[in-house]
């Protein structure tokens, strides 16, 4: 079977609320020449029900957060008259074509997508650390160092949900058969 299937059917067991060690195993039951370890990376990157609602506000936090830093990144050159009114197609160059993408794939609990955004923004801490030191200096520039305290502030949170909600199962191997099997974390035990 193809990866396409073992998705469908692990979205739809998801859906229904059965922990992601029960999807696994049935998963793995139902697609036999699937190997474990693909099994285990597909249903790791998915939500299960329970993580959905337990992070739902602060994954709709992440997500004010993304737009929050696409307005600022609007509002600088509009407020700053950089563009005029009646250039158009200078509109297109402002939209953060990356954030919106990134946004929607997160939206959409991909659960690869939260690592790379975490990780890409964490990084703008040290630029945040020397915005902050002028700043204090000189004053600095409140556009800039606000734009990197949000940048920031979604790689942090988008790191929290994704060692939370994508937790990496462990791979045994099953004593009485030697069949390799991924164990996950239950739901409340993180």
């Amino acid at each position: 079977m193809s990866n396409k299937a073992i998705k469908a059917k692990a979205e739809e067991l998801l859906s229904f609320g059965i922990p992601k060690q029960q999807v696994f195993d049935n998963l793995v039951l139902q697609f036999p020449e699937a190997k474990p370890k693909k099994v285990a990376e597909v249903v790791r990157y998915m939500p299960s029900l329970l993580a959905r609602e337990r992070y739902r506000i602060l994954h709709l936090a992440l997500l004010g957060l993304i737009a929050a830093s696409a307005m600022l990144r609007l509002a600088r050159p509009l407020l700053n008259g950089v563009i005029g009114m009646d250039q158009a197609t200078a509109y297109l160059s402002l939209v953060p074509i990356a954030s919106l993408l990134m946004g929607y794939s997160l939206y959409r609990w991909q659960g690869q997508v939260f690592e790379w955004v975490g990780w890409g923004n964490a990084v703008g801490v040290f630029g945040l650390l020397n915005d902050l030191s002028h700043f204090v200096k000189d004053g600095g520039d409140p556009w800039t160092l606000s734009g990197r305290l949000l940048s920031v502030s979604i790689g942090a949170v988008a790191l929290y949900l994704a060692y939370r909600v994508f937790t990496k199962p462990k791979m045994e191997k099953d004593p009485m058969t030697g069949a390799e099997r991924a164990v996950f974390q239950e739901e409340g035990m993180f």
